[in-house]
């Protein structure tokens, strides 16, 4: 049998019984759907075991799960995960919410199960935070603004992707805040990579934690899956939950919960492993950035300026560089995992090496080489 065929099946099957098992049982805890972490460890096939009294593990041959008691400071293959609310323990039983299973952990650990995956991203959306009379974060002690470093990282990324054969579309070019300098709404930011059909969608930022100057360490962020508050509020608080009032349904950026996660993942891994940065993990928060997207999206704080030495390493162009690398090397890894989850094409259909269409492929979007304010495609 061919093995793209094999392949084919082996998803179809995958999902078929994902969709078919019986519904696992709930638990209702306060406002929440908690489902057994034993449940969750059959249907994702992993073998469960207790650390400690405070840990719980479910694993493979590919992945490790560990699992705090009455916590939401998880880790998944060596990289920290925040989930949306803490696994709490009942009657000896763990037990995860049903939203960090199905929009966090499933996606992460059976990606196969989440039916069919984006195609292989072509246009890049960057996303320079700040700009203009926003700084952003700064460092007066160093005389160091975030705007400055958030616009040279995208634009080495940029560089970097382009040479791969990736379009890329930036939402500013200069020190403008946004298109001609107008002081929009950060959710334009997002709508405009929308208009672009982006493919998907990093915004690069740098972090503070003043007063605190000790605080160092990389964060990437996905917008939070609906009712889920953000991981770093430990208190529930109106407007940090789903619906929002704009989008009173389900916010657009939730279509793509699965695969901005796996995105995160991808890109989480790359920085940690090439910063040597500490690891302040993979969170979700309510970027108003994100929310718009039609398009995998993800907010990456690579460090903090708040930090005296941390932002003395941004403010070195070879570091910069080596955040940009480290970018790519996210995206090219979320990629990778794309492919591996879709039939491979045959020869007729192949991709030429770096992204570059074979002859006779569909036309891309053009790629506008200013940055004019958004046109609705007609």
């Amino acid at each position: 049998m061919p093995r793209a065929l094999l392949r084919l099946i082996c998803v179809l099957w995958a999902v078929a019984g994902a969709r078919a098992a019986t519904p696992m049982a709930t638990l209702r805890i306060g406002r929440i759907d908690y489902l057994r972490a034993a449940d969750v460890a059959g249907r994702l096939n992993l073998r469960m075991r207790w650390l400690s009294s405070r840990q719980l593990e479910l694993a493979d041959s590919a992945h490790r799960l560990e699992l705090p008691v009455d916590g939401r400071d998880a880790s998944l293959d060596g990289l920290r995960l925040f989930l949306g609310e803490p696994a709490l323990t009942r009657s000896g039983q763990l037990y995860l919410s049903r939203i960090d299973y199905e929009r966090r952990l499933r996606p992460l650990l059976r990606p196969e199960q989440e039916g069919s995956p984006p195609g292989h991203p072509r246009i890049i959306a960057l996303d320079p935070g700040h700009g203009g009379s926003d700084h952003g974060t700064e460092n007066p002690r160093l005389h160091l603004m975030e705007k400055t470093f958030t616009l040279d990282v995208a634009f080495r990324l940029k560089k970097l992707l382009e040479a791969q054969g990736d379009l890329v579309v930036m939402t500013r070019t200069n020190d403008s805040r946004f298109a001609n300098d107008q002081r929009v709404d950060l959710p334009l930011r997002g709508e405009f990579a929308n208009q672009r059909h982006a493919d998907l969608f990093v915004s690069i930022h740098f972090n503070s934690a003043a007063p605190d100057t000790r605080t160092r360490g990389t964060e990437v962020f996905s917008f939070a899956p609906r009712y889920q508050r953000s991981s770093d509020s430990w208190q529930r608080r109106e407007d940090d939950s789903e619906p929002n009032p704009r989008y009173p349904d389900l916010s657009p950026a939730n279509r793509n919960d699965a695969w901005s996660v796996l995105l995160a993942h991808a890109m989480h891994g790359e920085l940690i492993h090439s910063l040597h940065t500490e690891d302040r993990g993979e969170k979700i928060a309510h970027w108003a950035v994100l929310r718009p997207l039609d398009c995998p999206g993800i907010l990456v704080e690579s460090a903090f300026l708040s930090n005296d030495a941390e932002a003395e390493r941004v403010a070195n162009p070879a570091f910069r560089q080596q955040i940009a690398e480290a970018m790519l090397a996210g995206i090219q890894a979320y990629g990778a995992e794309l492919g591996r989850l879709r039939p491979a094409p045959g020869p007729a259909h192949a991709a030429s090496p770096g992204g570059i269409d074979p002859p006779g492929a569909p036309a891309r979007p053009p790629l506008p080489g200013t940055l004019e304010p958004p046109q609705r495609p007609s």
